[in-house]
């Protein structure tokens, strides 16, 4: 996984970028439920452990552990692709220190958790490699039966069963994700934006703006993201916090995601998440 998107964290003496949205430009509201985590399945989402941080299921949340705060922003996604989504989750900091960033994405791209279709190709080198290491073995079998011990070891030294390919080795060298996709965070210092990725280029459609609505500190904080057509939306504890509009990306995968910029690093759990198709109100 290479989570290397930089997040550049607003300073504590830097100014607001604006106000925070007073009413939607839209009426966006949940339609049927596609998908819920409630991470009682160690198998539920996308999962890691590197050098500067440790992406895994546990009790019962999502975690992610940031060790080293150098702004860089890290990131799990699974599940279907979708379009036009309402992502809802429940996060709880758990570290004391606040320059961190951390919440949800959309459109992410990737097919991280999702079946892997194989070429019509593979399959017939895979049926080649099986019957060629049926016929090995059994030729191995009869020559085994016939020969002396001294001529069955010989030929079992010489003669080895052609190894087959398998699923796991195909899923394993599917191509990288880029990270490309919409950010909505929130910082513990009680920022909200919302950001545009793309590879390694992060790109502010609305940024930093501090509300009072997000709790602060080590706290819980409910997330709302709407992804509806070009319409992007971000409540906090059913409070709107920011919107903006962005037709770059039409369908992705949900993700989940933190940063910090202390050095001491952040701890951020996720649970609930549920994933509804967005309709018009």
């Amino acid at each position: 996984m290479r989570r290397s998107v930089v997040i550049a964290m607003i300073g504590l003496a830097a100014l607001l970028v604006g106000c925070a949205a007073a009413s939607p430009l839209r009426s966006v509201v949940r339609g049927d439920l596609l998908a819920e985590y409630t991470f009682s399945d160690p198998m539920s989402f996308e999962q890691g452990a590197y050098d500067a941080v440790t992406l895994r299921v546990t009790t019962g949340v999502y975690r992610i552990e940031v060790r080293r705060g150098d702004n860089t922003l890290w990131w799990g996604q699974w599940g279907d692709t979708y379009d036009d989504v309402v992502i809802e989750v429940e996060t709880e900091q758990i570290t004391e220190r606040s320059e961190n960033a951390y919440g949800v994405m959309c459109r992410v791209r990737g097919t991280v958790g999702q079946p892997r279709t194989v070429e019509p190709e593979m399959l017939a080198i895979m049926a080649e490699s099986t019957l060629e290491a049926e016929a090995t073995a059994e030729a191995t079998a009869e020559a085994t039966a016939e020969a002396t011990p001294e001529a069955t070891a010989e030929a079992t030294a010489e003669v080895q069963p052609t190894p087959t390919v398998s699923i796991s080795d195909i899923r394993a060298t599917a191509a990288p994700n880029e990270g490309d996709g919409y950010l909505f965070l929130i910082q513990g210092t009680g920022f909200a934006a919302i950001m545009r990725a793309r590879g390694r280029a992060v790109t502010p459609l609305v940024n930093w703006t501090q509300h009072d609505a997000i709790q602060t500190g080590r706290a819980k904080n409910a997330l709302r993201a709407i992804c509806a057509g070009d319409y992007l939306a971000f409540y906090v504890n059913d409070q709107l916090v920011a919107q903006t509009t962005d037709s770059t990306y039409r369908s992705g995968q949900v993700g989940l995601a933190a940063s910090a910029a202390n050095p001491l690093g952040v701890r951020v759990e996720f649970d609930n998440l549920m994933i509804y198709r967005a309709q018009q109100g």
